[in-house]
């Protein structure tokens, strides 16, 4: 018998309204400055946002600073340690910030020789307010749970699994904490908790959630979906099948809307290219 949580979880989405300050930096000495005095807000923008939007981008996600000092001031060395530093593993802006403020001031020691950017491509500190919106989606166990999963937006997962816990300092995510307080399932909010939005895209994530969720009700992924989730049939083989697709592939394939009997072609293509290197 399944528990049922006294407390529903409301499943909520967000959206950013982004402003653009007057701070701009030409070059690494004036980046690091913006990055020492600008609001949290803004690094959150420039940083953190990042991981939300990254499945659009065609490259695995990198922050504007360390995408900007490598390829527009062209320090590559720098872009790359700057890059190398995950948001997603911070627990505060503050962390992050000063871990950002820290390589850059040993560069700027070891390196004195500073590079101007090109005329129109200085780097535009912007600032993003979140306004949190209820989607109206609630579930009060774990089958409804797992449907509502389902059925949610890429935004509401990244809400909950990640945006919600750097805004409002929770020590884990929103899935995890409910499961584990108010279903008595903690180990199923362990690994969940595990999950690491900078290796999945948000929808390999909603798979390795059903996965996780699959193995303690004792049902197959694809039979879990099919039958709590009810979702056509070719949409759960291709929902299963991208778990661990290539992402620059499944980019194309978000993109290009291929049709599900093209998955294995386009397997096959990326086996073949990765061969040839």
């Amino acid at each position: 018998m399944l528990n049922t949580a006294q407390n529903p979880f409301i499943f909520m989405t967000s959206s950013s309204l982004v402003t653009i300050t007057d701070r701009r930096a030409g070059n690494i000495k004036e980046l690091l400055e913006g990055i020492r005095e600008v609001s949290g807000s803004s690094i959150y923008h420039h940083s953190h946002q990042v991981y939300r939007e990254w499945q659009t981008f065609g490259r695995p996600p990198i922050h504007d600073f360390g995408y900007w000092v490598g390829e527009v001031i062209r320090e590559k060395g720098l872009g790359e340690r700057l890059a190398a530093v995950d948001p997603t593993q911070y627990d505060d802006i503050r962390s992050f910030r000063n871990r950002l403020a820290e390589i850059i001031e040993e560069h700027l020691a070891s390196d004195p020789i500073i590079n101007q950017a090109p005329p129109g491509s200085q780097f535009n500190f912007c600032e993003s307010t979140s306004v949190i919106l209820d989607t109206g989606t609630r579930a009060g166990n774990l089958d409804e749970f797992i449907q509502a999963l389902g059925m949610i937006t890429r935004r509401s997962l990244y809400y909950h699994l990640f945006e919600a816990r750097i805004r409002l300092h929770r020590f884990d995510n929103d899935f995890s904490i409910w499961l584990r307080e108010h279903l008595e399932a903690p180990e199923i909010a362990d690994e969940i908790s595990k999950l690491d939005i900078s290796v999945y895209s948000l929808e390999q994530i909603r798979g390795h959630l059903f996965i996780i969720l699959g193995k303690f009700r004792g049902v197959p992924p694809r039979e879990l979906v099919k039958k709590v989730v009810q979702l056509p049939a070719e949409m759960i083989e291709l929902l299963m099948d991208t778990i661990s697709y290539p992402v620059r592939s499944l980019n194309r394939f978000i993109d290009e809307k291929i049709k599900p009997e093209d998955l294995p072609d386009l397997r096959l293509r990326s086996k073949n290219k990765r061969g040839k290197k």
